[in-house]
């Protein structure tokens, strides 16, 4: 985490039950002794539930004595009353409350109309928004949540880019001075961006910072609303998808500004994009680390939080062991702000066999433990950069959602990320493109992995300049390959040897690299008829440290890769880096350190135990002390070997209880002589 004033020092439980769980009092009251039973510190209502988007003022002012009631029955079981407002501008094409039919819709570039999902510039709409805020926050409740349906973007019926209704058209030409029409915005916006004009580039970054206003417009007045009726309330801002920043126009420092209140200058932030079941737990893995690059991308001050999505009454729902391991993994790496949604407010929310109480309220002094111990420490490992200033993003390719698959590569072979403050940096095509020449040779000469179609362009702007690796324009279109590795220092059983996945190798096709005297082949690919074709990994100091790889990202997940790009990290940070799982798969740390001891947080996100479990840690620094911290929140010494590692540093053996099981998690202590 790159801001130390968004970590809660708190581990917090705040349960969203849906409007019909208050509506019914049986429903009620096992939700209630539910909440009580897990030690939950807040209950987050819904003002709505799956109804027409906006139902009309008189409907929301019947509800407020109910909602009165119920938050009266939460504060006195000493837990914080909040709201959840659902929704604002809508999640998905509905029809329209008759009220909500003067109300503008929004329109996609293509000219499709999203029905009773309202433009944030319809003033019709504003004021009944406006209006509905300031009901709610009158109760006697602590906060009022902005659901992620905040966005210009991601609903059914439209595509593309919203919004393109008359009003915005009318308020951005009044803006620019210049009648743009839906079509040459949307072609501007859907372009390659190396394939713009500078003309073309500045009407992008244009249109991104007048959606930009739009919402922070409407977040002001919605803040304005609630604080005008309720001096004490805090303010809450849910997020989506990451796509919504990089794409679609948000940019969430200026929101949490907007949100921000005399008596609470911190908002709350929800990051969100959960996983909604545990059948594919590595799928977890990957939302989670997803919600590290959100986090990455605020430098506002606020209490940054995350998204849990339980459905415990569908098919294929969350088991109480998956989702503890969820929630885990969300504390030790950004925050124990914990946002549990309880979905089902219909049949009820009764955890009949009792393995949600059993586990969450146990869990809590855990957590509250791991986070007692982060404090002071930095977080550590590589990452892609994940950009908070709206120039940079309105300059990346937009045709295309984000890619994470370089981190998501990472976290499934056994390597530590760390979104925001990452070292090394790992750069694509997107960070080549979009950056100042001023950040990139500031994260080259900190150490960097580069990919082959992100070097060339990097050369071509004039960056890289006497580099020892060359990049040229080639085929390596063919689909099966193999990787050998040729590293000197590869262990017996891998150097070499073919490495392959399920085929063929995911390859950037149009580029080849080799070397111009003083860099290290690491790796070589060959095509199936045995004809080399390209390096696949070289390394260099100079001019800057930089490992340039073939690989797209994708299918990493290969024990002779693993071994590849853990000794890349080690080069690149001079044997500095953090703990690496060796030989495993989705079996991810997390790494915290300051100048004396470190916290190491390991998830098992696999299906499979293991006797014991070794770690390299690349580092110069002597090992005084391994402690492993218990189920009831106590530091004790871990069962594990400390030897020194054939590649340098420290080979950890972790065995017995101090491994973590499958699909569970454990937390060490690791003390460091002066």
């Amino acid at each position: 985490m790159s801001n130390k004033n968004m970590k809660p020092e708190k581990v917090q439980y705040i349960l969203r039950p849906l409007f019909p769980i208050l509506q019914d009092d049986a429903l009620w009251d096992d939700f209630m002794t539910y909440a009580k039973n897990i030690r939950a510190d807040a209950v987050m209502a819904f003002s709505t539930h799956l109804e027409a988007n906006h139902p009309d003022l008189s409907t929301l002012r019947e509800r407020l004595p109910l909602f009165a009631k119920r938050f009266a029955e939460v504060r006195a079981a000493g837990m914080s009353p909040m709201v959840n407002y659902y929704v604002t501008m809508g999640h998905a094409n509905m029809l329209p409350a008759e009220h909500a039919k003067t109300f503008t819709d929004m329109v996609d570039g293509n000219g499709r109309i999203e029905s009773g999902c309202p433009c944030p510039l319809c003033p019709e709409f504003k004021q009944y928004i406006v209006d509905g805020y300031a009901l709610f926050a009158s109760l006697d409740v602590d906060a009022v949540w902005i659901d992620d349906d905040f966005r210009l973007f991601g609903r059914a019926v439209t595509s593309s880019f919203l919004c393109f209704c008359d009003r915005h058209m009318e308020a951005f030409a009044a803006r620019m001075g210049t009648v743009y029409g839906r079509e040459e915005i949307n072609e501007a916006l859907l372009k390659d961006p190396q394939s713009c004009s500078a003309a073309e580039l500045q009407l992008r970054r244009d249109w991104r910072a007048f959606q930009e206003d739009v919402l922070v417009g409407l977040a002001v007045s919605l803040r304005e609303a609630c604080e005008s009726v309720n001096p004490n309330i805090y303010m809450g801002l849910m997020t989506n998808t990451i796509e919504m920043m990089q794409r679609h126009g948000r940019h969430l420092d200026a929101e949490i500004k907007a949100l921000k209140t005399i008596n609470h200058p911190q908002p709350y932030v929800r990051i969100g994009g959960a996983s909604y079941t545990d059948e594919h737990l590595p799928g977890i893995l990957d939302r989670c680390v997803t919600f590290d690059a959100m986090t990455a991308m605020i430098t506002e001050p606020c209490q940054v939080g995350s998204e849990i999505e339980q459905f415990p009454w569908t098919i294929g729902g969350k088991s109480a062991r998956g989702l503890s391991l969820e929630l885990y993994l969300l504390t030790v790496s950004f925050s124990p702000l914990l946002t549990l949604s309880i979905n089902d407010g219909f049949l009820g929310f009764h955890d009949y066999s009792g393995s949600y109480q059993r586990t969450l309220g146990p869990l809590k002094p855990y957590l509250q433990a791991v986070t007692d111990t982060l404090p002071g420490k930095k977080r550590r490992g590589a990452s892609l950069p994940f950009p908070s200033d709206p120039e940079v993003t309105a300059g990346m390719d937009l045709r295309n959602e984000p890619s994470m698959q370089m981190n998501h590569a990472l976290t499934r072979i056994g390597i530590p990320v760390a979104p925001g403050i990452q070292t090394p940096t790992l750069i694509t095509m997107k960070e080549a493109m979009a950056y100042t020449e001023a950040t990139i040779v500031g994260w080259l000469e900190k150490g960097a992995i580069v990919t082959s179609e992100a070097y060339y362009h990097l050369c071509e702007r004039g960056i890289l300049t006497n580099s020892q690796i060359r990049v040229e324009k080639g085929d390596m279109s063919h689909r099966t390959t193999v990787e050998r590795i040729v590293a000197s220092q590869a262990p017996e059983w891998l150097r070499n040897k073919d490495v392959v996945s399920w085929l063929y190798i995911p390859v950037h096709k149009g580029y080849t690299i080799s070397t111009v005297g003083g860099g290290e082949v690491w790796s070589e690919i060959y095509d199936n008829l045995g004809e080399r074709q390209s390096a696949g990994v070289v390394v260099t100091k100079e001019p800057y440290p930089m490992a340039v790889v073939a690989h797209t990202g994708d299918l990493l997940k290969e024990t002779g890769r693993q071994w590849l790009y853990q000794q890349i990290m080690s080069y690149l940070t001079n044997g500095e880096y953090p703990a690496m799982v060796e030989f495993g798969v989705n079996i991810y740390p997390v790494w915290w350190e300051d100048d004396t001891e470190a916290l190491l947080g390991l998830t098992n996100f696999s299906m499979e135990t293991y006797p014991s479990l070794s770690l390299w840690i690349p580092t110069s620094r002597e090992l005084a002390k391994v402690e492993r911290l218990s189920r009831e929140g106590l530091w004790t010494e871990a069962d594990a070997i400390v030897a020194a590692h054939p590649d340098g540093g420290i080979r950890l053996i972790l065995q017995g209880e101090s491994v973590p099981d499958h699909a569970s998690f454990e937390t060490y202590r690791l003390t460091f002589l002066h």
